[in-house]
């Protein structure tokens, strides 16, 4: 005996057709990019917000941790940016008494005193950075790496047993020879890479500095204004070619004592 079909109840089916709807986007043939697509709209609208979050929050971490290393090393970085964001509102909320009406004067300065604020953090922080990098081999070479503009930097063409190094600079300037270390060392490094490169730069300027703070050297958080004063002689193209003339004559060779190595080495690492 047949049974027959229960008739459906309307409500209920108006109640299950969004949700039966929902269900079969992603099993026709024009659903499966509607339902991907909902679903990445999902997702988004999820994970979109929290990603932001995540990126502000992250930033904030770390300008936090940055304020944490800086304030150990210069307790006085504190007092300075709070006096950098206070001078300006002061002078702002003075102008406002005397010259014109408080509303429009103290957002003014409150900007002023942000981006003061902002900018003597920076420099106290660069200052620091400067100090725990001074004296320590290669210190140079970071700071040209981390500078703005067409500096092309080779670092460690020359090096000798004490550690004394040489770094080799291509820039609109010419060419920039670098040297760290204490003695007659550096100076050693930048006559001996002079010779070696003569042939190849030509008529390009080639400037020499010693990072230090005797006479005539030039002392690590300067070489930054130093290099950026130096007069532009050569064009993009001039460059490109200097540098690629210099990268294949390489690096200096590096002071590894000659002769045949050693094979039979006992464990105490003393030759019999």
């Amino acid at each position: 005996m047949a049974l027959r079909k229960q008739p459906r109840d309307p409500a209920a089916a108006e109640k299950s057709t969004p949700a039966n709807a929902a269900g079969k986007i992603g099993t026709g043939r024009g659903g499966a990019s509607g339902g991907g697509a909902a679903n990445r709209a999902a997702a988004n609208g999820r994970g979109g917000t929290p990603a932001e979050g995540t990126g502000f929050k992250a930033r904030l971490t770390q300008l936090w941790a940055v304020f944490k290393i800086t304030r150990q090393r210069d307790p006085q970085v504190l007092w300075i940016t709070l006096a950098g964001l206070a001078g300006p509102l002061v002078i702002g909320v003075v102008l406002g008494i005397v010259v014109g009406p408080l509303y429009l004067w103290i957002p003014i300065a409150l900007l002023l005193g942000v981006v003061v604020a902002l900018n003597l953090f920076s420099r106290r922080v660069q200052r620091t950075a400067y100090a725990e990098m001074e004296g320590k081999p290669g210190a140079a070479a970071g700071v040209v790496e981390r500078m703005r503009g067409d500096w092309r930097i080779t670092p460690v063409v020359g090096v000798n047993r004490n550690q004394d190094v040489v770094h080799r600079v291509v820039s609109r300037a010419g060419v920039v020879i670098i040297a760290e270390g204490r003695g007659r060392g550096p100076r050693e490094l930048l006559a001996a890479e002079k010779r070696r490169i003569r042939r190849v730069v030509g008529e390009a300027p080639v400037t020499d500095i010693i990072i230090g703070t005797g006479e005539g050297e030039t002392p690590l958080p300067k070489l930054q204004p130093t290099l950026m004063r130096l007069r532009r002689a050569l064009s993009k193209g001039e460059v490109e070619t200097l540098d690629r003339k210099l990268r294949a004559i390489g690096g200096a060779a590096l002071p590894i004592p000659k002769g045949p190595i050693p094979r039979n080495v006992p464990r105490g690492g003393r030759l019999r």
